[in-house]
């Protein structure tokens, strides 16, 4: 994913880094709000064992493929509609490109999300490596060989999409026998699926609008050079989520699957503080080599990232903590408790940005974006120790007893 980040930005310069980013925010961003929470409740419902597999899959692809319909033609709308406030310096025709993406990501997320319910995490965490290897793959073809700029940048994406889906559905009928002709449409899992659903999806738009709404408003308030630069800082800082997202995606399985509160409460702490100590020392390793992996790989140009970056991990470091609490939430069946703490944190993070970006640029962006994940992350601190009656140190300092686990880890691999 680094070197993917590294030959779009080394190609496109700044200011078409700053587009590229403004331009993939799209898709995803509509993806976010109009998936309705499926791939959440398939996670939750395969674990409830309720419904068939064959028919949550049967469900899940004819779900996603009309969600994507509605959703290619409302981004349309949108981009008639705004295009001349966030993308005026922008090509149309490379935006309706970006939006050929929407009904693969549909399907794609729809999908792989069927690994992570049946806890066969090789499989779904082989997805997400052959997506990086796919973007940096059409990378090279488009931007070196055929020398195709800013159009092959989005056109590496798209390309990328519509490999995953094949690879899905490779994998799918391999492990699971699953084809379009098995199972049939259930009404019952699509209603219970939804209503679940929804009482999260308005907490992952609302996360969405978190992650990503500095953008929107540093292209509003600056310019496209200036979100290239801030995009690069937030894609090298994200690099200390590699650690919380493949945790969350087994936790979420894993708690969906376990029997009573109190082990679903122990199995969180432990993984918690473990995600809290592991990502602190990446965040200490980054504030020392941050810059210097910034220059390395973009390239001088990109040196005005580095303060935006130093300033975003704190935030980004408490955040990984965040995610652990959420999953656990989601798990239980309580997603709305995510969703009334990201109400919270999505209006504190655009009003300081608003407030804080004219006055300050980027620095001010990374010190709104960081004041509130570190709010989000006291938050769902304080609920779940109040919920499962925990002290909050039981599950934010990691014990030595978690050294051991190490030791066992290290040992076994070692003997693979």
């Amino acid at each position: 994913g680094m070197l993917s980040a590294m030959i779009i930005a080394r190609t496109l310069g700044v200011d078409g880094q700053g587009k590229y980013a403004l331009i993939i925010l799209l898709p995803n961003m509509f993806y976010t709000l109009f998936n309705i929470g499926l791939p959440s409740s398939t996670v939750y419902y395969i674990g409830q064992r309720e419904y068939s597999l064959e028919n949550i899959f049967k469900t899940n692809l004819l779900t996603a493929t009309i969600l994507s319909f509605f959703t290619v033609i409302f981004s349309f709308l949108f981009i008639y509609l705004y295009q001349d406030i966030f993308y005026k310096q922008i090509e149309l025709s490379i935006l309706i490109l970006s939006l050929i993406s929407l009904p693969f990501i549909f399907l794609n997320k729809s999908l792989q999300v069927i690994f992570q319910g049946k806890e066969e995490f090789e499989k779904y965490n082989l997805i997400v490596i052959l997506n990086q290897l796919g973007v940096f793959a059409f990378c090279i073809l488009f931007l070196f060989f055929l020398e195709w700029n800013l159009e092959g940048a989005v056109a590496a994406f798209v390309s990328t999409q519509i490999l995953i889906l094949s690879v899905l559905f490779y994998f799918l009928k391999r492990e699971f026998k699953l084809t379009f002709f098995k199972g049939s449409f259930s009404n019952s899992y699509f209603k219970n699926s939804l209503s679940y659903g929804l009482k999260g999806h308005v907490s992952n738009i609302l996360a969405f609008i978190n992650y990503r709404v500095d953008l929107f408003i540093i292209a509003y308030f600056l310019n496209d050079a200036s979100v290239g630069l801030y995009s690069i800082a937030v894609t090298v800082v994200e690099r200390i989520w590699v650690v919380s997202q493949s945790v969350s995606t087994v936790l979420f399985a894993r708690v969906s699957n376990l029997s009573t509160d109190v082990e679903r409460a122990n199995f969180t702490a432990v993984v918690a503080r473990n995600v809290m100590f592991i990502s602190l020392i990446g965040g200490l390793l980054l504030y020392f080599l941050g810059s210097w992996i910034i220059k390395l790989l973009f390239g001088a140009s990109f040196i005005d990232a580095v303060v935006p970056f130093i300033l975003l991990l704190p935030g980004v470091v408490l955040l990984s903590f965040a995610r652990i609490l959420s999953n656990f939430f989601s798990g239980i069946g309580r997603p709305e408790i995510n969703t009334y703490v990201a109400f919270f944190t999505t209006v504190l993070n655009i009003g300081l940005n608003i407030y804080l970006v004219p006055k300050l640029g980027l620095v001010g962006a990374a010190i709104a974006t960081s004041i509130t994940y570190a709010s989000n992350m006291l938050i769902k601190t304080t609920i779940f120790g109040r919920m499962n009656k925990m002290f909050f140190l039981d599950f934010l300092l990691v014990r030595s007893t978690d050294f051991a686990l190490y030791k066992n880890y290290i040992n076994k691999a070692f003997q693979n």
